[in-house]
């Protein structure tokens, strides 16, 4: 059975940050960019009629392995857009952790609940959770990548 674009993006993404060898920063940078393509292209879906909640998932845990798998990764600024004065931190492997637990509930809704609820949630966490991590963590990966020339 062939998986809908978006699916197959983040079970990309999911090999990307947990299997095999650890990626280059660039290798990272392009998985992050096709997350951004897959949900721009991904239906808009409906959420299901009766609210499921997902397992919880370990995100201590989760930010304990993308620690030791992108050891070179860290910290980094981040300023808000609506008030440039206020400086905060980023955390590359939190950005991670949140990242993969929104995706794996989206991956968990496609298999359990159904596409179009995946697809809503898909859509819904990016833009007010995971997509904030995602571009923030993209933007540092794009430094770290022009300054390593």
């Amino acid at each position: 059975m062939i998986e809908p674009p978006a699916i197959a993006a983040i079970r990309r993404f999911f090999v990307i940050v947990g299997e095999g060898a650890p990626p280059n920063t660039a290798e990272l940078a392009r998985a992050l960019d096709e997350l951004v393509v897959a949900v721009h292209d991904a239906p808009e879906g409906d959420p299901a009629d009766e609210e499921v909640a997902a397992p919880a998932h370990d995100y201590w845990g989760e930010h304990a392995r993308q620690t030791a798998r992108f050891p070179e990764l860290g910290y980094y600024a981040v300023v808000w857009p609506f008030s440039p004065e206020e400086v905060l931190t980023g955390d590359a492997h939190d950005d991670l952790a949140d990242i993969i637990a929104d995706l794996s509930e989206v991956i968990w809704r496609y298999e359990i609940v159904s596409a179009d609820d995946a697809y809503w949630h898909l859509h819904f966490q990016f833009l007010h959770h995971w997509g904030v991590h995602l571009r923030e963590l993209s933007l540092y990966l794009h430094f770290l990548l022009r300054d390593s020339d």
